[in-house]
């Protein structure tokens, strides 16, 4: 097992309200958006793939995500909902090394944290790209470069997909099983079945954006 999530205690870097957070838009279908921001240029590919895990893991709870680029963001868009995702590291297959040799058993290590101030849950979040990747040391060795891509673009968005949660349902708490526990196996990151939340997991986000 690996300690895949986190929360991160600091400062949000960036004003939210710059991105205009409105809960009061679309109560019945929120929808929320998400703004990348990266290290470097990433994948295509991935990121694609990326976007449709996330969207499919966060629609049971009825949820709707506009996904941009941050670098775009101009104020003048309004939202239910704000996550600012931050992909750390190189996020793409290319000239990675699957580093076989480098995973311990029992070895903890984390994949992505959401800041944290006063115990209230920031939408500020980051994934690790790098450390992400080892998950492809679970596929067979003459894995071809499209089923490293697949793999790992489904491995990020179920590591986003959690961190998600956390923002949406407004919680620091983890949950038993699926999705919304605090640790998983880097082999079923890349598990070709489906990865999802919990019902109860799905409710919270939903009452995520009630009136508080």
């Amino acid at each position: 097992m690996v300690r895949v999530f986190g929360l991160a205690a600091g400062a949000a870097l960036t004003a939210l309200l710059s991105f205009g957070q409105n809960p009061s838009v679309s109560k019945n279908t929120p929808s929320v958006g998400v703004f990348l921001d990266f290290d470097s240029v990433p994948g295509s590919v991935p990121m694609d793939l990326m976007k449709k895990e996330v969207n499919q893991i966060l629609k049971p709870s009825g949820v709707t995500l506009d996904w941009r680029l941050a670098s775009e963001n101009h104020g003048d868009e309004v939202f239910s909902g704000l996550v600012v995702l931050k992909l750390k590291g190189k996020c793409k297959v290319e000239g990675w090394s699957d580093a076989r040799t480098g995973l311990l058993p029992g070895e903890e290590r984390t994949l992505g944290a959401t800041k944290v101030v006063d115990g209230r849950v920031l939408p500020f979040t980051e994934v690790r790209c790098d450390e992400v990747k080892r998950a492809l040391a679970y596929l067979r060795p003459e894995a071809s470069q499209r089923e490293r891509q697949k793999a790992f673009g489904i491995a990020l968005g179920r590591v986003v997909a959690h961190e998600i949660y956390h923002i949406l349902a407004r919680t620091t708490g983890h949950a038993a099983h699926g999705l919304a526990k605090a640790s998983e196996s880097l082999e079923d990151l890349v598990n070709a079945g489906s990865m999802g939340f919990k019902e109860e997991d799905s409710r919270a986000i939903r009452k995520g954006f009630l009136p508080q």
